[in-house]
């Protein structure tokens, strides 16, 4: 029986992963380090010091583009709504009596903004954010820390994500995952291959279905 649903927000949720890969073009390029987007774009949804040490591995460098990252997405952020479905689908879970947890690598400031377009403050029972663990996706400890916050099993918590990031994470903290491919970067074969479950066109679909069960 499941008892918790733990939600990704950048692809899943919210449409932000092209902004983040513009973002990111632009802070490579600005720190002398140009990178193409389809690369960028598969990486996004790891916490921002791994993705960057994909491509440039100079500590200085890897400061600077972080920081350039910040300064351009705050110029995007405003564009990032609700992916079809995602409001829906979290009012749907919460009716129905499960514990709804985000977890994200976004900053805190980007999940302010996130939490209102959702319109999820009280319709969430938390969140954890990569600051809250010593390591961020793809590493497990993200979810391993929603599952001890919520007090819930693995084996009764299902994820949603819509990268292999998000998939390996919670495969590795022994949550079952179904994917979304409203992130873009990644196809179905790749997703089923990592071990999701199922994988949908996005939150929309799911509501036909009796996810999280």
């Amino acid at each position: 029986m499941i008892e918790a649903a733990i939600l990704d927000l950048d692809g899943t949720l919210v449409d932000t992963n092209y902004l983040h890969t513009e973002a990111w073009a632009r802070a490579f390029e600005k720190a002398g380090h140009r990178v193409p987007r389809v690369k960028l774009h598969r990486e996004v949804g790891k916490g921002a010091e791994l993705l960057i040490r994909q491509f440039v591995d100079d500590d200085k460098a890897v400061e600077e583009i972080q920081e350039f990252h910040t300064g351009f997405y705050e110029g995007f952020q405003k564009f990032g709504h609700p992916l079809p479905g995602a409001k829906e689908l979290i009012s749907s879970l919460k009716e129905r009596g499960y514990e709804v947890w985000f977890v994200t690598s976004a900053k805190d400031e980007e999940l302010e903004h996130h939490m209102q377009e959702l319109e999820a403050e009280d319709k969430i029972d938390g969140v954890v954010n990569s600051s809250a663990v010593d390591n961020p996706k793809p590493a497990p400890d993200i979810f391993e820390e929603a599952l001890r916050r919520a007090g819930a099993r693995a084996d009764e918590t299902v994820a949603l994500g819509d990268s292999l990031w998000d998939v390996e994470a919670a495969r590795d903290a022994g949550i079952r995952t179904v994917a979304v491919l409203s992130g873009g970067a990644f196809h179905t074969q790749e997703l089923e291959e990592a071990g999701v479950v199922a994988v949908y066109e996005d939150c929309a679909a799911l509501l036909d279905t009796d996810f999280p069960e």
